[in-house]
């Protein structure tokens, strides 16, 4: 058993790529999977605390508690640990499940784009208040299959509509992200990046086409760089027009609301 302050969880567990731990707590006064806990002895998680304050939306975590303490293994202490205790979504990254499922067929493709029309849900609310998610990626997306539902997890580089990022997973990033990157580390000044580059909507939609598209080719887009259905004949025409309008290069050519885009999924 491990503790990290006075919470409990079995096990030790490293995410690949992220750069939090996860663990899912089994404190006596929780009710079972209610709490999971995020926990790295470099990352500080404040800043991801007081965001996820801003949304109150069931597919987007509630927040417990935040702060530093030692973790301990079966009583004997470890490291310090920062941790972040937020609500626990039962599930798994969407693009690792279709990985073990394979290439969705004709029939598996209306389970799809149920999921991915649920998903735009808490993007909905995100973006009504104002604000982008602009880290979005396989691992931040949490597939429950056995309620059709997509939860939007790690917060941590959430900015208001117009601002500076202040982070991005390069696989999944916008154009537009990478170009603001680019002029910032060219010495640029942040007020001259923001007259000439302002992260809306459309950048979210697309790094969320990005999935979509892995999703349905098992390709990334990147790699790829064809029309989806030419990789999986399955996808009908609509879809297929759908996720490639999500990836226009021209983030004014690209759909630009996530109430769009679930109305477009629901006509396929």
């Amino acid at each position: 058993m491990y503790s990290i302050d006075k919470y409990h969880f079995k096990e030790f567990k490293i995410a690949p790529g992220h750069r939090a731990n996860y663990a899912i707590l089994c404190n006596p006064e929780f009710k079972e999977n209610q709490w999971g806990m995020k926990y790295s002895p470099g990352n500080n998680y404040a800043r991801e605390y007081k965001i996820l304050s801003l949304f109150s939306h069931p597919q987007i975590p509630v927040r417990y508690k935040e702060g530093n303490a030692l973790m301990y293994k079966e009583g004997k202490s470890l490291i310090i640990q920062n941790y972040l205790i937020i609500t626990h979504f039962a599930g798994e990254d969407v693009v690792e499940y279709y990985k073990k499922r394979g290439l969705p067929d004709q029939r598996e493709i209306k389970h799809v784009i149920q999921y991915f029309s649920n998903a735009t849900l808490p993007l909905q609310h995100m973006h009504s208040k104002g604000y982008i998610h602009s880290d979005i990626k396989p691992g931040h997306f949490i597939l429950n299959p056995e309620t059709g539902t997509m939860a939007l997890i790690d917060l941590e580089c959430t900015i208001k509509i117009g601002e500076i990022i202040c982070g991005m997973s390069k696989e999944y990033a916008s154009p537009e992200q990478k170009q603001m990157i680019r002029m910032l580390r060219s010495g640029e000044q942040e007020k001259s990046v923001l007259k000439k580059i302002k992260m809306n909507t459309a950048s979210d939609l697309y790094s969320f086409g990005l999935i979509f598209y892995l999703v349905m080719t098992g390709k990334l887009w990147q790699e790829a760089n064809i029309s989806p259905q030419e990789i999986n004949k399955a996808i009908p025409d609509k879809l297929n027009r759908v996720i490639v309008g999500l990836l226009e290069e021209n983030p004014g050519n690209r759909i630009q609301s996530a109430e769009t885009l679930k109305a477009d999924l629901e006509t396929v």
